[in-house]
């Protein structure tokens, strides 16, 4: 009794506290109208805004959830209670724009603006009063609306008929939407202003019935979702996106609805794991859509970064299986005696016509059509006339020289009298060359077909060495000829001797101060390889034997004549 007693004197001190307010504003209302005068243009508007500011008032709408008798009262409830979720999420924005009206107001002197302050003024009490009292209810009505759902009966089984029905007519509707458009286009062009307005309001027309069958078809798959609800059939969280598709309009308050059921009813967990689920498909559905988003167009095919990624995919799969296929013919030649050219011409064809098939492959994948590419290849061909004539050239010569096997890895070549070294690798553009000081020579493969190499190994890696020296005159040729062979034949310096193929001394030139001679001797295999060092040792034998035998080595020198001396004037001075 106490209670209730303290409730009616609250409510009868805040209602006097209000009609105070409200005559304190309609005393400020009339001060300012008697400073308009009547005649003023302004003064009509004026008794607008002063009618408008003492009928304005707040009016508390009851939510009585016993009124709720079938499924249809209960979706317009579930509507009304969607209202008022969105217009606590909007209250603030709304509030805050009247505040900024009222400060720009509230510098104006004249009373029309004076009138339109106490108007703005006004509508923030009203917009705060019900924000008070929807944010005072919500929880309530929420929770009343939710108990009432297992009273009303939903018709599933008709709802989908429904929608069946609603989509037909949607796809339709959208058909002649889609002709209006067109029409009206083709209005404008003609310039019929007649017709091209008349064909807008058709389409607006149809827009707006477009509309009520979205609100038909959501409204028949939430009595789906209540239903389900009902059942505790979690399919209601699939009805719940298909239900937030057709409300584009509040789709945050139904959401939060929607979630509030979902939560009442299954509990928190089960809803944070199907809302966890459904933000995984939702992030892959925008990565997936990201992935699809056309970059550019090859012969009217868009290319997108799906189809760039299998692309780059298939290219370096090629790649790995051509690497894995010189491994294993490696591999066979370890185990069968083959030659070097041979695993070369193996190895390196066959890792590029892996990478053309893969390439060819990428795309095909990728939905290219390759007959389209015969225009690219007749522009490639120019190209190549041109920019990369010296790219193909190589990779020609290259080829040549792996089936004409005039130069393979292993051999000894010489390109000028500073260039020379062993082929350590052929590939398709170019030839790797090693020389004695462990440098690579990276030299394109044209420089070998259209120039002159020596290589020193192609067909025997056995060699003649010319040693060049000379002696005094004076000396005979046979003591010298028989002193270094005896010399050459003694030392441990692996040269060889077989048919023609022996150590011989030949008497070539007088010179200038000394008889000139020169020592042919063969060598093989690593002397071979090595043209200065063989040269070396075998001049070390010869200068030790010259020494030994007492036969003197000459150096440059010139007996200068004189056929008369000047004649010498020699004064005596006394």
């Amino acid at each position: 009794m106490k209670k209730i007693l303290l409730l009616c004197l609250s409510a009868i001190f805040l209602l006097g506290s209000s009609v105070h307010s409200n005559d304190n504003n309609a005393s400020d209302i009339d001060k300012i109208i008697k400073n308009i005068p009547t005649d003023s243009p302004e003064y009509s508007l004026s008794l607008l805004y002063v009618k408008k500011i003492k009928t304005l008032q707040f009016k508390k709408e009851p939510f009585k959830v016993n009124d709720i008798k079938d499924d249809s009262t209960y979706i317009k409830y579930f509507h009304k209670l969607a209202t008022y979720v969105d217009y606590l999420s909007n209250s603030k924005n709304h509030i805050e724009e009247l505040t900024k009206k009222m400060d720009f107001l509230s510098s104006y002197k004249k009373p029309t603006g004076q009138i339109e302050y106490l108007y703005y003024k006004k509508l923030i009490q009203i917009a705060k009063e019900k924000q008070k009292y929807i944010s005072d209810n919500i929880n309530i009505w929420q929770k009343s609306l939710y108990k009432k759902l297992f009273d009303i009966k939903f018709d599933k089984i008709k709802s989908k008929e429904k929608i069946d029905a609603y989509l037909k007519q949607l796809k339709r509707l959208e058909k002649q939407i889609e002709q209006l458009k067109i029409d009206l286009e083709k209005w404008k062009i003609a310039e019929d202003e007649k017709k091209a307005s008349l064909t807008s309001k058709e389409i607006d027309l149809k827009l707006n019935n477009k509309q009520k069958i979205y609100r038909n078809i959501a409204d028949n798959y939430l009595i789906i979702f209540f239903q389900n609800i009902k059942d505790k059939d979690k399919e209601a969280f699939k009805t719940e996106t298909l239900i937030e598709k057709y409300t584009p309009k509040n789709t945050k308050a139904y959401k939060e609805l929607l979630n509030f059921y979902e939560k009442e009813r299954f509990g928190n967990t089960q809803l944070i794991l199907n809302k966890t689920t459904d933000e995984i498909k939702l992030t892959f559905h925008k990565i997936w859509s990201i992935l699809n988003y056309p970059l550019f167009s090859v012969d009217s095919k868009e290319i997108s970064l799906i189809n760039f990624f299998i692309f780059i995919l298939f290219i370096v799969f090629g790649s790995l299986i051509g690497k894995y296929y010189k491994k294993s013919i490696y591999s066979l030649k370890r185990k069968h005696d083959i030659s070097n050219s041979t695993i070369t011409i193996l190895t390196n064809l066959g890792y590029y016509l892996i990478l053309l098939i893969a390439v060819l492959l990428a795309l095909k994948s990728i939905g290219l059509d390759l007959s389209s590419f015969t225009m690219i290849a007749g522009a490639l061909s120019v190209g190549i006339g041109f920019g990369l004539q010296n790219i193909v050239s190589n990779f020609v010569s290259g080829i040549i020289l792996m089936f004409e096997k005039s130069i393979k890895i292993g051999d000894y070549i010489q390109l000028d009298a500073d260039t020379r070294g062993t082929v350590v690798d052929i590939k398709m553009r170019s030839i790797t060359i090693r020389t004695n000081d462990n440098i690579d020579l990276i030299v394109p493969n044209q420089n070998f077909i259209q120039n002159i190499v020596t290589n020193w190994t192609l067909s025997d890696n056995s060699r003649r060495f010319r040693i060049p020296f000379g002696v005094c005159y004076g000396t005979t040729v046979e003591e010298v000829e028989k002193t270094v062979l005896e010399a050459l034949k003694k030392s441990k310096f692996p040269h060889y001797k077989i048919g023609d193929k022996k150590p011989q001394v030949v008497f070539t030139s007088m010179g200038d101060s000394s008889i000139n001679f020169e020592l042919f001797v063969w060598v093989k295999g690593e002397l071979t390889l090595r043209p200065r060092f063989t040269t070396s040792e075998v001049l070390k034998i010869i200068y030790k034997a010259l020494n030994d035998a007492n036969i003197n080595i000459p150096f440059p020198q010139q007996d200068v004549y004189i056929k008369e001396f000047p004649p010498l004037d020699i004064k005596n001075d006394k």
